[in-house]
Formats: C-alpha cells, structure tokens, sequence
C-alpha cells in the first residue's frame, strides 16, 4: 500500500465524534489497540463486517449500532421513532498489527451517540 494512502488514512482518525470528552474517550480506546496483533484484535472485537487487502496492509471494519431504545422516545401509549445512529470503525492492520484505528458517527452529526464506537472494542480494554 502507498504510504501517502496509509497516512491519509491515519491522518482522518476519530473524526466521527467531535465532542471533546468523546474524542478523548475515542483516543484512549485508539491507544490501547495500536500494536495490538490482528489475531488479538479478532479475538476480543470479533469478525470485522468485512475486510479488504492491500499490497502490504488490510483494513477491517466494524460497526455497532445503537440499540432500539435508544432510538425511540417513550410517550403515554406508545413511543417516537428518534434518529437511527451507530458508529463504523476501521482498523487499519500492517505486519499483523493495529497501526491506525478511524471512527465515524452514523450521521455523522451524531457525535452525542458515540458510545457505540467505544462500545465496538469494549472487550478489548484490560
């Protein structure tokens, strides 16, 4: 993969969520994956929705979406549909490691909803 692809690609992480206690929270779960192996990443995260190849790295992709819940809004004799919200997550993976980890809020205006990016690799945390 070209370099200037890769650094693209690292250079656009966490902008899903822009609220600053988000973005921190955001980071700190980016931090604790970076270096981790992909046959770590598989065995506390999951099987990624899908995963692409390139010459030399692969991105795999996540998404957690929030629960019905929290997409409705309970009235006297039923609910209100609210927004639909989620979060992708995309791990960038070079010689078998986490190098680069991009969240993105589903809308993206949602950045109030991102406990579902944290959420995708809650497992993963010690």
């Amino acid at each position: 993969m070209h370099p200037a692809i890769i650094f693209s690609m690292i250079g656009v992480l966490l902008q899903g969520c822009a609220s600053v206690p988000s973005q921190d929270m955001l980071q700190l779960t980016a931090q604790k994956l970076i270096g981790k192996s992909q046959a770590d990443l598989l065995q506390c995260a999951g099987q990624p929705i899908s995963q692409s190849s390139y010459e030399h790295a692969k991105v795999l992709r996540y998404y957690k979406e929030a629960s019905i819940f929290e997409e409705s809004w309970p009235c006297s004799k039923g609910s209100f549909p609210g927004d639909h919200h989620g979060c992708w997550a995309r791990v960038l993976i070079e010689k078998d490691q986490v190098v680069g980890i991009e969240f993105q809020a589903v809308p993206e205006a949602a950045d109030r909803h991102c406990s579902e990016c944290k959420d995708i690799f809650q497992a993963c945390s010690p």
